[in-house]
């Protein structure tokens, strides 16, 4: 991409398109399980209390998004990463996790996220590795059903 990102972090107009994109993605290849319908009903949980929505804008649209979740125990997870299948290919995956990483790391000093996933997604598999991301999880997951793979990255 050669036009200058906009990449905005908590875009109250963005967080439809951040639960819709995030529905769609997850219905391609799995259902959505009672978190992603909370997800759906109240994305504005995703910006608040530590947490964070990433919204890439583009021609006018919201073609992809991911949140940054604080969790209880103080960790930190990137998840719930969906690109409009209009907009795949473009690297906007790569765009969203780099300005995730790097406010994690810069903003908020952190030295370590987590992402649950499925072996199923392999487009998104193959971008975590790329990056240095490391399969910390196999198997079944205790909370999510459609979980069977999860990794870290040392920021």
């Amino acid at each position: 991409m050669t036009e200058p990102l906009d990449i905005r972090r908590n875009d109250p107009t963005a967080l439809p398109r951040f639960a819709a994109l995030n529905a769609a993605w997850i219905e391609e290849l799995h259902y959505l399980e009672e978190s992603d319908k909370l997800m759906v009903a109240h994305p504005e949980i995703y910006t608040q209390n530590g947490n964070s929505v990433f919204s890439f804008h583009l021609d006018g649209e919201v073609a992809g998004a991911c949140a940054l979740k604080q969790h209880e125990d103080g960790r930190y997870e990137l998840t719930k990463m969906a690109v409009d299948p209009a907009y795949r290919g473009r690297g906007i995956g790569q765009h969203l996790m780099t300005a995730v990483e790097t406010y994690a790391k810069e903003t908020l000093g952190l030295d370590r996220l987590f992402l649950l996933s499925n072996t199923k997604n392999e487009a998104a598999l193959r971008l975590y590795e790329r990056n240095g991301w490391v399969v910390n999880l196999r198997g079944k997951h205790p909370i999510y059903d459609r979980c069977n793979i999860g990794m870290e990255k040392v920021l």
